[in-house]
């Protein structure tokens, strides 16, 4: 089950799952994973459950009208491989679509890292440039879709 973050506690669970995937996993600084714009009044975040609980959560940031950035995506490993990150991200363009097309129309950037491009570029996004980027001592590029007309 994919929902919208609606309380404290379900922040607390979405934040737990980050904390597992880039923090412990990845070995991101607590201090730069969890920031300001978690309690920004236009942040969305979306948190997947399943029978044995969070299971993967992503944010959307609006960055003017039509214009979001989706980040701080990340699925546990216990069901990673499932098809739940697809949902995720479905779950996430729509509910980003929802809240901040403008005319029709959404473009939706990321900030992918280098194992996870595929997987984005399977989803119809593309790069913006073949610039890469350190973010956390992670390689990124960035990518981008656009949805409606």
């Amino acid at each position: 089950m994919i929902s919208r973050v609606q309380s404290e506690e379900d922040m607390e669970a979405a934040w737990a799952v980050r904390k597992e995937v880039f923090v412990d996993e990845q070995n991101v600084p607590i201090e730069e994973e969890i920031d300001d714009l978690d309690q920004a009044p236009t942040t969305i975040h979306l948190l997947a459950r399943d029978d044995e609980g969070p299971a993967g959560t992503g944010r959307i940031l609006l960055d003017t009208a039509g214009y979001v950035h989706l980040g701080r995506i990340c699925i546990v490993a216990r069901v990673r491989g499932t098809g739940l990150g697809r949902e995720l991200m479905a779950e996430l363009e729509k509910a980003a679509y929802d809240a901040y097309a403008d005319n029709g129309r959404l473009t939706i950037e990321l900030s992918a890292q280098r194992g996870a491009q595929g997987f984005y570029e399977s989803l119809g996004y593309d790069y913006v440039s073949h610039r890469e980027y350190l973010d956390a001592g992670i390689w990124h590029k960035d990518m981008r879709k656009t949805i409606g007309g």
